[in-house]
């Protein structure tokens, strides 16, 4: 076996010894991540203690190269994650997730303002301050954005330079593992303090989802009042704002689809799709429930699944391609992203999205012909859109951020120019054939393998002298401290949030594990509470989560420079 000190030699000198050792890291942190303890495992952050040991033992890479690499996974991982929340983002700012959003800022400002106080308290190194934040809330982006401020400041000083970006490291790694721990510790107290009942905030948290959002359903009804008897269907005032749609019509023995000229005559058995409420309403006003019988066998009229693939449709609403009258046929169920959304004629398409159609066999060839319905294009990752992308992004994080009263140089940096860009471009959805679209392995492959790289080279470079840096005065303090940056802010808020605006456990719980954008906080958020609506919660405000405390990170740098 090589001693260490040739191991170590050949690891900076030889480019394959210097990969195999890095990959070598990566391998036992992700082996480490995946033993779990009670339920609870690191995942993909066990790299950060794997490489943390290697770089304890002086098993690292050339220093530009770690630098090449860190900045590299860094811009895959935030691009991948702005393509997988881009969709949602706007989306997660309605209904309620406004007051969430609201709450996360609240929480991230709050624990900026406590790590400001901290540095005057404890009389910390200003160096430690940005990635005491950024391992207090375990956010690998804003670890990036604050050693990027100090890469623009101290510039033209080498050696502080390196000084700080050593020291921002440090205090990352000794905050980031109670930063993992401290959002499920919240969840726990919270749910002390406020004495909950998991059963009672189950039900009220469905029986509210069910009143806001309201699940679309099928029945079958018989026209059986006359004074609708002689009306066009797009006439009749009581399906105006219902986003109830008529998908069949049986008349006469004969199965056919209805369109928003058909006059309604007494006797027309209609299957209806849409909410259940309003179902209801149509349904006391146009007659009585009744099953639809059995058709000629000769009848036209079917039903199947199309997927949109073709760019020719992207952007356009159903009213414009109006395939009704062209094709005879009627959308009748639209899912996005697992989302059931009412096909209303204002509703336009993306790519990915899932078209339930009825109609006659000649119209549904037509219209699967038009949208696509290619599904292997779901699991193919273009190349281009990535690759473009990753340059928009390099250059938005590269514009300046005008601050009234800062005179320093701000900007969102590689930790956030990637991720604003991939949101951006993920609502835009294509550009001709050009389109900003990665599929979910893919996109989980990206993310996984981007950051376990950035984490491999924090824990390499943090690494150096770790062992000395935790015995030292500041080691555990900052540990301490790393924890109470964590939990009181969310404590705090989560108790107001609960009192104030008596926001259901569920969702509080959830909201906690997105405000913190903490995986395992939000696996043990949905065991916990037996339920998958916190994930809901956790996609409402991951985005913002994400992206604010990347700004946060930098003016602690500024302002406490």
């Amino acid at each position: 076996m090589l001693p260490m000190e040739s191991i170590r030699a050949l690891t900076l000198q030889s480019s394959a010894w210097g990969l195999a050792i890095f990959s070598l890291a990566i391998t036992f942190g992700l082996a480490l991540g995946a033993v779990r303890i009670r339920g609870f495992r690191l995942g993909v952050a066990g790299v950060l203690f794997s490489a943390l040991l290697f770089g304890q033992l002086g098993l690292t890479l050339e220093p530009r190269v770690l630098t090449f690499l860190r900045d590299f996974a860094l811009i895959i991982f935030v691009y991948s994650i702005g393509l997988q929340v881009g969709p949602g983002f706007l989306t997660s700012l309605r209904d309620e997730g406004v007051q969430l959003n609201i709450l996360t800022i609240a929480v991230i400002v709050l624990g900026a303002a406590m790590t400001a106080l901290v540095a005057r308290i404890a009389h910390l190194d200003k160096l430690y301050v940005s990635g005491l934040f950024a391992g207090a809330f375990t956010s690998t982006p804003a670890l990036a954005a604050g050693q990027e401020a100090l890469r623009q400041m101290h510039a033209s000083t080498l050696d502080r330079l390196s000084a700080g970006l050593a020291l921002t490291g440090t205090a990352y790694t000794l905050s980031y593992p109670l930063g993992i721990v401290g959002p499920i510790l919240c969840i726990v107290i919270l749910r002390r303090i406020l004495r909950i009942r998991i059963e009672d905030e189950r039900a009220s948290h469905t029986a509210a989802e069910q009143k806001r959002r309201p699940p679309i359903e099928v029945i079958d009804l018989e026209m059986t009042e006359a004074r609708h008897d002689g009306t066009a269907i797009k006439d009749l005032a009581l399906l105006h704002g219902t986003d109830v749609i008529f998908s069949r019509l049986v008349r006469d023995g004969t199965l056919t689809v209805p369109t928003g000229d058909t006059v309604i005559r007494l006797g027309d058995l209609y299957r209806a799709v849409g909410p259940r409420i309003a179902l209801a309403r149509v349904a006391k006003a146009m007659g009585r429930l009744t099953t639809m019988p059995a058709v000629a066998a000769d009848s036209d009229v079917q039903r199947t699944d199309l997927i949109v693939t073709r760019t020719a449709v992207l952007r356009r609403s159903l009213r414009e391609l109006n395939f009704i009258r062209r094709a005879g046929v009627t959308i009748v169920r639209v899912h996005r992203a697992d989302i059931e959304l009412t096909p209303r004629a204002s509703l336009r398409l993306q790519f990915g999205d899932r078209l339930t159609a009825v109609g006659p066999a000649a119209g549904l060839k037509a219209v699967e012909s038009e949208v696509g319905n290619c599904p292997e294009f779901l699991n193919r990752a273009q190349l281009v859109p990535i690759f473009l992308g990753i340059v928009l992004g390099v250059v938005v994080g590269s514009v300046p951020l005008i601050v009234p009263g800062l005179h320093a140089r701000l900007s969102i940096g590689l930790a956030g120019g990637p991720m604003i860009a991939a949101i951006i471009l993920s609502q835009l959805g294509n550009i001709g054939s050009v389109i900003w679209y990665m599929p979910v392995a893919a996109n989980q492959l990206f993310r996984d393998f981007g950051l376990a790289v950035f984490l491999a080279c924090v824990g390499l470079k943090a690494g150096d002298h770790f062992l000395q840096n935790l015995h030292g005065g500041a080691g555990l303090a900052l540990i301490a401290w790393g924890l109470a940056i964590t939990m009181l802010p969310v404590l705090i808020v989560g108790l107001l949030a609960r009192m104030l605006f008596r926001t259901n456990f569920v969702t509080l719980a959830g909201w906690i594990a997105g405000a913190m954008t903490s995986s395992p906080a939000l696996l043990f958020a949905g065991e916990s509470t037996g339920s998958d609506a916190p994930a809901l919660a956790y996609a409402a405000v991951a985005p913002l989560a994400m992206v604010a405390p990347i700004v946060c990170a930098q003016l602690l740098v500024v302002f406490l420079r």
